[in-house]
């Protein structure tokens, strides 16, 4: 299934609640900032693409595609 549903935004304005209505919805599991703190590999990613790199997005959101 394709991604359908990128609802990005700036932290402390709702992120968490629409990741939870999203859940809720069926159209999850939703890609949020929880599954990137915890991950060390997945920071570096971030950090990596906010440095101009381009990821393969595709593995990035393997579990949630």
């Amino acid at each position: 299934m394709p991604l359908s549903v990128i609802g990005a935004g700036f932290g402390r304005t709702g992120t968490e609640s629409l990741k939870k209505a999203i859940e809720i919805l069926g159209l999850g599991p939703c890609y949020h900032m929880f599954e990137v703190l915890p991950y060390p590999e997945r920071v570096a990613v971030w950090r990596s693409a906010a440095g101009g790199d381009t990821p393969d997005w595709d593995q990035v959101f393997a579990e949630y595609i």
